[in-house]
């Protein structure tokens, strides 16, 4: 019996719109068409042929295949053994960047349960949630993300594996663990341990990409907050220092004169 669901919550950023499942019959085509979101169909049963970039391809049991949203796309039914499929669509602006970090796309939107178990168990978590009466769509959004991460991680783009990008992969989880992290007292061991790598090689990464260490990174991150705090609150100056990740005041006070040729409490009142 054919089952389908939709998600009323929309999210502009990402979100599951519909999802399903659908036994065929023989012969039964559905295009060429073109769809609005980004579909992901899993053949439970039985054989079909898939059309994307006016390539075909012939698929049957425990295959999975890519729709990619506003491109032509057509699917036709074995005539004796008409397949039965599992699909879900989702939307959202966060949806086209997540699939870049794949290498599934509308020119290679095949793949196997072989290698994608994981995937054809989150589609069968997601049918079951759809069941419950109550508002669900949490639930379905983390589902989906489970899903585009398994396609991330099984499945990755070719840009992804190069070593001009993992530099720069290693570089931006650099800036972002200091970004999160400068409010506590962190040490640049810390952040290399955390990229498994070695403090020379992280060195090596700031210099090239930044012309300073991480260590001058972390300070130019603090003072720039420590400033804003300054100008824009009452906060007492002690608890500004330790905002910022420094539990010693008078070291703060230190920092903050040499980065700035001002006292903290000469630049507040510059405001």
């Amino acid at each position: 019996m054919r089952y389908f669901f939709n998600n009323h919550h929309e999210n502009s950023q990402l979100y599951l719109y519909s999802g399903g499942y659908d036994p065929t019959v023989k012969g039964h085509t559905y295009g060429p068409t073109i769809r609005s979101g980004y579909m992901i169909h899993y053949v439970h049963s039985g054989r079909g042929i898939f059309t994307s970039e006016g390539i075909e391809f012939q698929l049957e049991k425990g295959d999975f295949f890519f729709i990619e949203r506003n491109r032509i796309v057509k699917c036709v039914a074995d005539s004796t053994h008409p397949w039965a499929l599992y699909w879900i669509g989702f939307r959202g602006e966060l949806a086209a960047e997540y699939l870049n970090r794949t290498s599934i796309s509308r020119f290679n939107p095949i793949f196997n349960i072989d290698k994608a178990s994981a995937i054809k168990d989150k589609l069968s978590e997601m049918i079951e949630l759809s069941f419950i009466k109550e508002d669900n769509d949490l639930l379905l959004n983390a589902k989906l993300l489970e899903i585009l991460y398994h396609l991330s991680v099984l499945f990755p783009s070719e840009e992804k594996g190069s070593n001009a990008s993992k530099k720069n992969t290693l570089f931006v989880r650099a800036l972002q663990f200091i970004r999160n992290n400068y409010e506590t007292d962190i040490q640049i061991s810390e952040l290399a341990a955390s990229l498994a790598i070695d403090r020379t090689y992280l060195h090596r990464l700031f210099k090239k990409e930044l012309n300073m260490s991480p260590k001058e990174y972390l300070t130019e991150v603090r003072i720039r907050k420590a400033k804003e705090l300054l100008a824009n609150t009452d906060s007492p100056i002690n608890t500004i220092a330790q905002s910022v990740g420094y539990e010693d005041p008078q070291q703060f006070a230190k920092i903050f004169k040499q980065k700035t040729n001002l006292t903290a409490s000469d630049y507040r009142k510059s405001f």
